[in-house]
């Protein structure tokens, strides 16, 4: 069955208030901290493609550069707790939640959005092994 973007991310749960207690206090895994890590890193070359296409293009549309910039500088901040030894990463609900929303309304709103998204699609991707990446964007929300 194919759904449309907005069908799907009426899929996510966004909202802290309807996850049960066992979904809030379920564990950070490293394979969720590693899917943030990764949409950032999409994220970031995304919006790096763009604007270097658009400067070839002579294109008078340009992205905001801060967009970027607030990009890298989180995903740098989540990369930086890893423990080199391990190899396990270290920041937490709090952290990804600020990588993911702290951004101006604007661009939050997107952010989020293409994360709930990306959260549907892994879901979906691996059901019924991943069906917690539902619930994850409000896990995260809730935490910042």
């Amino acid at each position: 069955m194919q759904h449309n973007i907005t069908d799907k991310l009426l899929l996510a749960v966004t909202d802290p208030a309807e996850l049960t207690a066992e979904q809030l206090s379920a564990e950070f895994t490293q394979a969720e901290k590693a899917f943030v890590t990764t949409f950032l890193a999409d994220t970031l070359a995304q919006l790096v493609y763009v604007n270097a296409d658009n400067v070839y293009e002579n294109d008078s549309y340009f992205m905001r550069m801060c967009d970027a910039t607030e990009v890298m500088q989180n995903l740098t901040t989540l990369y930086d707790s890893a423990d080199d030894d391990s190899a396990l990463f270290n920041f937490t609900l709090q952290d990804a939640g600020a990588a993911l929303c702290s951004y101006d309304t604007e661009y939050r709103d997107s952010i989020t959005e293409q994360f709930a998204y990306a959260c549907i699609e892994r879901a979906y991707k691996y059901y019924p092994a991943d069906l917690n990446y539902l619930h994850l964007p409000a896990r995260i929300f809730n935490a910042y």
